[in-house]
Protein backbone atom coordinates (compact mmCIF):
# COMPACT_ATOMS: atom_id res chain seq x y z
CA UNK A 1 0.00 0.00 0.00
CA UNK A 2 2.99 2.33 0.73
CA UNK A 3 4.10 1.50 -2.75
CA UNK A 4 0.70 2.57 -4.13
CA UNK A 5 0.57 5.85 -2.14
CA UNK A 6 3.61 6.74 -3.25
CA UNK A 7 2.80 6.09 -6.76
CA UNK A 8 0.00 8.28 -6.50
CA UNK A 9 1.49 11.28 -4.58
CA UNK A 10 4.38 11.08 -7.63
CA UNK A 11 1.82 11.32 -10.39
CA UNK A 12 -0.39 14.33 -8.60
CA UNK A 13 3.75 16.00 -8.32
CA UNK A 14 4.10 15.62 -11.75
CA UNK A 15 0.20 16.74 -12.71
CA UNK A 16 0.72 20.17 -10.55
CA UNK A 17 3.96 20.46 -12.19
CA UNK A 18 2.90 20.78 -15.59
CA UNK A 19 -0.35 22.93 -14.35
CA UNK A 20 2.73 25.38 -13.13
CA UNK A 21 5.04 25.25 -16.48
CA UNK A 22 1.31 26.09 -18.41
CA UNK A 23 0.22 28.68 -16.48
CA UNK A 24 3.83 30.22 -15.79
CA UNK A 25 4.82 29.72 -20.17
CA UNK A 26 1.72 31.00 -21.84
CA UNK A 27 -0.16 34.45 -21.55
CA UNK A 28 -3.16 32.85 -23.45
CA UNK A 29 -6.38 32.64 -20.81
CA UNK A 30 -8.11 29.68 -22.65
CA UNK A 31 -4.33 27.30 -22.22
CA UNK A 32 -4.29 28.18 -18.09
CA UNK A 33 -7.78 28.07 -18.17
CA UNK A 34 -6.99 24.37 -19.64
CA UNK A 35 -3.94 23.94 -17.81
CA UNK A 36 -6.29 24.79 -14.87
CA UNK A 37 -9.24 22.16 -15.79
CA UNK A 38 -6.62 19.05 -16.23
CA UNK A 39 -5.09 19.50 -12.81
CA UNK A 40 -8.49 19.57 -11.40
CA UNK A 41 -9.81 16.60 -13.46
CA UNK A 42 -5.99 14.03 -13.10
CA UNK A 43 -6.25 14.76 -9.39
CA UNK A 44 -10.05 14.05 -8.85
CA UNK A 45 -9.81 10.83 -11.13
CA UNK A 46 -6.25 9.86 -9.40
CA UNK A 47 -8.12 9.94 -6.61
CA UNK A 48 -11.69 8.24 -7.30
CA UNK A 49 -8.87 5.57 -9.07
CA UNK A 50 -6.74 5.27 -6.27
CA UNK A 51 -9.95 3.91 -3.67
CA UNK A 52 -11.53 1.75 -6.29
CA UNK A 53 -8.16 0.08 -7.05
CA UNK A 54 -7.47 -0.68 -3.22
CA UNK A 55 -11.14 -2.49 -3.23
CA UNK A 56 -10.13 -4.79 -5.37
CA UNK A 57 -7.91 -8.04 -5.61
CA UNK A 58 -4.49 -8.12 -6.82
CA UNK A 59 -3.68 -10.93 -9.64
CA UNK A 60 -1.69 -13.40 -7.83
CA UNK A 61 1.14 -13.57 -10.61
CA UNK A 62 1.47 -9.57 -10.59
CA UNK A 63 3.09 -9.73 -7.15
CA UNK A 64 7.20 -9.68 -7.64
CA UNK A 65 8.05 -8.41 -4.71
CA UNK A 66 7.10 -11.27 -1.78
CA UNK A 67 8.88 -14.20 -1.53
CA UNK A 68 6.77 -16.10 0.69
CA UNK A 69 7.25 -19.85 0.23
CA UNK A 70 3.65 -20.40 2.05
CA UNK A 71 0.79 -17.90 2.88
CA UNK A 72 -2.57 -18.36 5.57
CA UNK A 73 -5.94 -18.90 3.22
CA UNK A 74 -8.30 -16.69 5.17
CA UNK A 75 -11.03 -17.11 3.46
CA UNK A 76 -11.81 -17.89 -0.13
CA UNK A 77 -14.45 -17.71 -2.72
CA UNK A 78 -14.38 -19.45 -6.12
CA UNK A 79 -16.07 -18.75 -8.82
CA UNK A 80 -16.66 -22.13 -11.15
CA UNK A 81 -14.49 -21.57 -14.70
CA UNK A 82 -13.41 -18.05 -13.91
CA UNK A 83 -11.44 -17.29 -10.84
CA UNK A 84 -10.44 -18.21 -7.34
CA UNK A 85 -10.17 -15.36 -4.66
CA UNK A 86 -8.52 -15.33 -2.16
CA UNK A 87 -7.52 -13.47 0.84
CA UNK A 88 -4.28 -14.21 1.83
CA UNK A 89 -1.91 -13.63 5.41
CA UNK A 90 1.84 -14.02 4.67
CA UNK A 91 4.28 -14.38 6.61
CA UNK A 92 6.21 -11.04 5.83
CA UNK A 93 3.22 -8.67 6.20
CA UNK A 94 0.89 -7.55 9.15
CA UNK A 95 -2.80 -7.43 7.18
CA UNK A 96 -4.08 -9.88 5.27
CA UNK A 97 -3.67 -9.17 1.18
CA UNK A 98 -6.50 -10.05 -1.49
CA UNK A 99 -5.38 -11.77 -4.54
CA UNK A 100 -7.39 -13.90 -7.58
CA UNK A 101 -5.98 -16.46 -9.34
CA UNK A 102 -6.83 -17.82 -12.76
CA UNK A 103 -9.65 -20.37 -12.25
CA UNK A 104 -8.16 -23.80 -12.36
CA UNK A 105 -9.82 -27.02 -11.50
CA UNK A 106 -7.13 -29.06 -9.72
CA UNK A 107 -5.99 -25.99 -7.62
CA UNK A 108 -9.94 -25.87 -6.38
CA UNK A 109 -9.97 -29.56 -5.56
CA UNK A 110 -7.05 -29.16 -3.40
CA UNK A 111 -8.04 -26.18 -1.62
CA UNK A 112 -11.68 -27.79 -1.37
CA UNK A 113 -9.76 -31.08 0.13
CA UNK A 114 -7.61 -28.86 2.39
CA UNK A 115 -10.45 -26.57 3.79
CA UNK A 116 -12.36 -30.06 5.08
CA UNK A 117 -9.46 -31.80 6.19
CA UNK A 118 -8.13 -27.93 8.28
CA UNK A 119 -12.37 -27.93 9.10
CA UNK A 120 -12.13 -31.73 10.52
CA UNK A 121 -8.11 -30.91 12.61
CA UNK A 122 -9.73 -27.49 12.87
CA UNK A 123 -6.58 -26.45 11.54
CA UNK A 124 -5.68 -24.03 9.02
CA UNK A 125 -5.41 -24.10 5.33
CA UNK A 126 -1.93 -22.97 3.59
CA UNK A 127 -0.91 -22.01 0.09
CA UNK A 128 2.52 -23.33 -1.24
CA UNK A 129 4.71 -20.89 -2.66
CA UNK A 130 1.77 -18.84 -4.09
CA UNK A 131 3.58 -16.34 -5.84
CA UNK A 132 6.42 -18.58 -7.44
CA UNK A 133 5.02 -18.75 -11.11
CA UNK A 134 5.92 -22.41 -12.04
CA UNK A 135 5.05 -24.03 -8.59
CA UNK A 136 1.23 -23.33 -9.30
CA UNK A 137 -1.20 -25.62 -10.88
CA UNK A 138 -2.44 -23.94 -13.87
CA UNK A 139 0.23 -21.88 -14.88
CA UNK A 140 3.06 -24.90 -15.86
CA UNK A 141 2.90 -26.27 -11.84
CA UNK A 142 4.52 -29.47 -10.87
CA UNK A 143 1.94 -32.37 -10.31
CA UNK A 144 4.09 -33.70 -7.28
CA UNK A 145 3.46 -29.74 -5.09
CA UNK A 146 -0.04 -29.39 -3.94
CA UNK A 147 -0.83 -25.61 -4.20
CA UNK A 148 -2.89 -26.05 -0.73
CA UNK A 149 -2.89 -28.58 2.15
CA UNK A 150 -4.09 -28.30 5.33
CA UNK A 151 -2.36 -27.72 8.71
CA UNK A 152 -3.23 -29.13 12.16
CA UNK A 153 -3.29 -26.21 14.50
CA UNK A 154 -0.18 -24.32 16.37
CA UNK A 155 0.00 -26.25 19.57
CA UNK A 156 0.36 -23.82 22.41
CA UNK A 157 3.90 -23.72 24.21
CA UNK A 158 4.24 -26.31 27.51
CA UNK A 159 4.01 -24.69 30.70
CA UNK A 160 6.21 -25.66 33.71
CA UNK A 161 4.90 -28.93 34.81
CA UNK A 162 3.05 -29.94 31.99
CA UNK A 163 4.08 -33.34 29.68
CA UNK A 164 5.16 -33.09 26.19
CA UNK A 165 4.93 -35.50 23.21
CA UNK A 166 7.54 -38.03 24.38
CA UNK A 167 6.35 -38.30 28.26
CA UNK A 168 8.76 -35.83 29.80
CA UNK A 169 7.53 -33.02 32.04
CA UNK A 170 9.02 -29.22 30.62
CA UNK A 171 11.10 -28.35 33.41
CA UNK A 172 11.26 -24.44 34.25
CA UNK A 173 14.55 -22.73 33.16
CA UNK A 174 15.41 -19.21 33.99
CA UNK A 175 17.32 -17.61 31.38
CA UNK A 176 21.12 -17.27 31.47
CA UNK A 177 22.42 -14.36 33.40
CA UNK A 178 19.76 -14.32 36.34
CA UNK A 179 19.91 -16.20 39.25
CA UNK A 180 17.42 -19.51 39.53
CA UNK A 181 15.04 -19.38 42.73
Amino acid sequence: MNTLLALLVAYLIVSLGYALFSLRTTTSHAFRLTALLYLVASVGLALYLFNQLLSRPKPIDQEYFSQAREAVVLAVRPKDGQAIYLWLQLPDQEAPAYYVMPWDGQAAGDLEIAQREAAQQDGLVLMNHPFKRNQRQGIKGDDRDKVFYATPPPRPPLKSGEMDGSGQALQYRPPSGTPAR
